[in-house]
């Protein structure tokens, strides 16, 4: 029998003695999962050798293994008085499950929004009924506070005014917590800019809403690695540093695995298959190099879909990172003053922040509202093409989260301050693009440029045909130039068959090209068929400039035959 005191666990003997067994330990709650089916356990909280309280779930499912072993040792390591022997152990074990308890927690196997409550590893903070306590393997160190929220404001928040950058990562930092409340998938930030350039000291600040630099990650992480730190930062800022050390055969599976939010299909050792976890988080990298040039090294490019999910923006302030030293007498001294002060001052925004969130009435309403409300007052319009719209959506959710933040106290910026900023941030990644085209468009319209400049010299007058001729041309209305299908064809197909119809489809949609066979997308004159496009309309409204003014230096005597002749060769039998 054993008997709770003050100081720890005592084991009764038949003549009634007393022997002290443990430390201070007690059952403060039963854990299950939300429908109660599953992943229980006791909430058990204990004090160590020092006298600190520390609080951990003892999980039902490890009681059958070895008696708990594993459990054991987190005691043992934790600090946590217990005399040896086997009998100590397993007494006390046999207490701790069989003790009565009339109060109840939700087990939470990942950080992030749990019931109304923000729940991580270290803390539970927000309204609810029945509590929340972080059960996961947690793959990351713990949060860490030092100073209070007005140390940070004073001395970290109000140096980022008139910083582009610097409020890109702070809104970065606050985003992650709301964009579960979103229709956005998870994305990434890459600061990219050269060796001292300030990207370091960016990431201190944005994980300083969180905790010391202990929070930032590195991308040589393995893909397991990646995936296990991401369960523990669901909605919360992930920090990646140090882009050149992620494999480059790697990076492109990594960046869909952390945005696509699901953990790898695995199987048990019985065969059964794993628990798959699910993360909503937005990432914030810095390096060196830019995705292509990290691709480039194996011969890769950079595809649409990883281009929308890893948002790459260049240092493009008049100190790099920086625009407005406030003061200071150089860039460095700037950022050596903000890398002391992070030191000092970290881990106490986040939780004012979560818990104002956690205060509103209907949290995904208002987060919604205010971030499209944003996109529509930026000069943008919405029928852009769709992965431009996409990432101006995402900028747009970072504005919302500082704009929020700002009404309510917790940014020392003026409201509109951290709209303006991320206006500008996308300004400058839509130039760096040179282009709110989808990045399959620009490549398409890369390869037709090539290709007028390429045929502009081997096209006859219709009802003309002369040798070296591949096809002919009209010049009114408008310049069209016919080009046999097969022909066509065969020089825009580089890689993959679907490349002829991506871009003849591409064409016709842009009012390139014109067809008069319907679903089949050629002209048919005769018995032959032709991909007829405007080279001049192309040139003019991609702003390329090619000379095609020799195609209209003899427009009299263009002959409207409808049944021009051409080599054999360029014919195809139907």
């Amino acid at each position: 029998m054993l008997k709770a005191k003050p100081d720890g666990i005592y084991a009764l003997n038949k003549d009634g003695e007393e022997r002290k067994i443990s430390g201070p330990i007690e059952v403060k709650a039963i854990v299950s999962s939300h429908d109660k089916r599953d992943d229980f356990g006791r909430l058990l909280e204990w004090k160590n050798y020092f006298g600190l309280p520390i609080r951990e779930v003892l999980p039902m499912g490890e009681v059958d293994d070895n008696f708990a072993k594993k459990f054991k040792k987190r005691l043992l390591r934790s600090g946590f008085q217990l005399s040896p022997g086997k009998y100590s152990w397993e007494s006390l074990l046999a207490y701790l499950i069989e003790t009565p308890c009339n109060k109840h927690a939700y087990s939470a196997r990942q950080s992030g929004w749990v019931d109304g409550q923000f729940v991580t590893p270290d803390w539970s903070i927000g309204q609810y009924d029945t509590p929340a306590v972080y059960v996961g393997d947690f793959a990351g160190d713990s949060l860490v506070e030092s100073g209070s929220l007005l140390d940070w404001q004073q001395n970290i928040g109000k140096y980022c005014r008139g910083n582009p950058i610097m409020i890109l990562a702070v809104c970065t930092a606050l985003a992650a917590p709301i964009i579960g409340w979103t229709d956005l998938e998870s994305f990434g930030i890459q600061i990219v800019g050269s060796s001292k350039s300030g990207k370091s000291t960016v990431m201190k600040v944005a994980a300083s809403i969180y905790s010391d630099q202990t929070y930032w990650e590195t991308w040589s992480s393995t893909s397991n690695g990646i995936e296990s730190i991401a369960r523990a930062r669901n909605n919360m800022l992930l920090c990646l540093d140090e882009f050149k050390q992620c494999p480059a055969q790697e990076i492109g599976q990594l960046i869909y695995h952390l945005c696509n939010g699901v953990s790898k299909l695995r199987s048990q050792q019985d065969g059964a298959l794993d628990k798959r976890y699910r993360w909503r988080t937005i990432f914030l990298s810095t390096g060196e190099l830019t995705l292509e040039e990290l691709l480039l090294g194996i011969n890769q490019s950079v595809s649409a879909g990883q281009s929308v999910r890893l948002i790459e923006v260049p240092v493009f302030s008049k100190y790099d990172a920086f625009e407005n030293t406030h003061g200071f007498t150089s860039a460095k001294e700037f950022a050596e003053y903000l890398s002391s002060c992070v030191g000092k001052y970290h881990g106490t925004f986040i939780k004012s922040w979560v818990e104002a969130l956690s205060n509103f009435d209907c949290p995904n309403n208002e987060v919604i509202k205010e971030y499209k409300d944003i996109r529509e007052q930026w000069p943008w319009p919405k029928n852009i093409e769709s992965q431009a719209n996409n990432v101006l959506d995402k900028f747009a959710l970072l504005a919302a989260a500082g704009e929020i933040a700002i009404n309510l106290g917790l940014l020392p910026w003026h409201l509109g301050e951290a709209k303006d900023a991320l206006e500008q941030v996308a300004t400058i990644w839509l130039d760096d693009r040179n282009s709110t085209e989808n990045s399959e468009s620009k490549k398409i319209i890369k390869k037709l440029i090539k290709l007028i400049n390429k045929w502009r010299h081997s096209l006859s007058p219709r009802g003309e045909s002369h040798n070296g001729s591949i096809g002919f041309f009209e010049s009114e209305p408008e310049l069209a130039w016919y080009i046999p299908q097969q022909l066509f064809k065969s020089e825009v197909i580089e890689s993959v068959a679907h490349e002829y119809s991506q871009t003849v489809h591409y064409m016709l949609q842009k009012g390139w090209a014109i067809s008069n066979e319907g679903t089949r997308r050629t002209f048919k004159i005769g018995g032959e068929r032709f991909i007829k496009f405007f080279p001049e309309k192309i040139c003019r409204e991609c702003g390329e400039s090619v000379d095609l003014s020799h195609f209209h230096q003899n427009d009299n005597s263009l002959n409207s035959n409808a049944n021009p002749t051409f080599p054999v060769s360029q014919s195809e039998n139907y």
